[in-house]
């Protein structure tokens, strides 16, 4: 594939999950959190936001590496498919824990997510190491995610 059509799907795949992650988010994102109990070592909104951004950054670059690689079509579209799964897993998420204000199902409906995340890595290990690099400190940080949404469902639980 040319680097500018590798461009220009990676783009489109970003932009497009960005636009499902914010619909199914809905409006009063900001609203909300400001309203939950949260952990002192919770970020800031503004933290969560610069996450987001190097969040598609790397999808961006995992895509277009993908997409440009000229070898084992398999193992391609293993990746793309496994990343095409967790952007639609962090939509549903978003809908789950910012328009439904589920925090309860927010916490389960994370849980496949950092399982495709092992799985991607390991799959971009086999023939894209670079971008396996590149998307391990996002697979790092989803520990803390996976924890902080613990702690936000457990804080803000309805009592009995």
């Amino acid at each position: 594939m040319s680097m500018i059509s590798a461009i220009l799907i990676a783009l489109a795949i970003c932009v497009v999950s960005a636009m499902l992650e914010g619909l199914c988010a809905g409006k009063g994102v900001k609203a909300f959190i400001a309203n939950l109990r949260t952990p002192s070592y919770a970020p800031p909104f503004w933290v969560w936001i610069i996450i987001g951004v190097f969040y598609y950054i790397i999808s961006f670059f995992i895509s277009y590496r993908v997409l440009r690689h000229s070898g084992d079509s398999f193992l391609k579209a293993v990746s793309l498919t496994l990343l095409l799964a967790m952007m639609s897993i962090n939509a549903f998420w978003n809908y789950v824990f910012f328009r439904a204000q589920n925090l309860f199902l927010s916490f389960f409906a994370f849980i496949p997510y950092p399982l495709l995340a092992i799985a991607l890595f390991v799959c971009l290990l086999q023939f894209e190491p670079l971008a396996a690099w590149v998307f391990l400190p996002y697979l790092a940080y989803l520990n803390y995610a996976a924890f902080i949404c613990y702690k936000y469902w457990k804080l803000n639980a309805n009592p009995g």
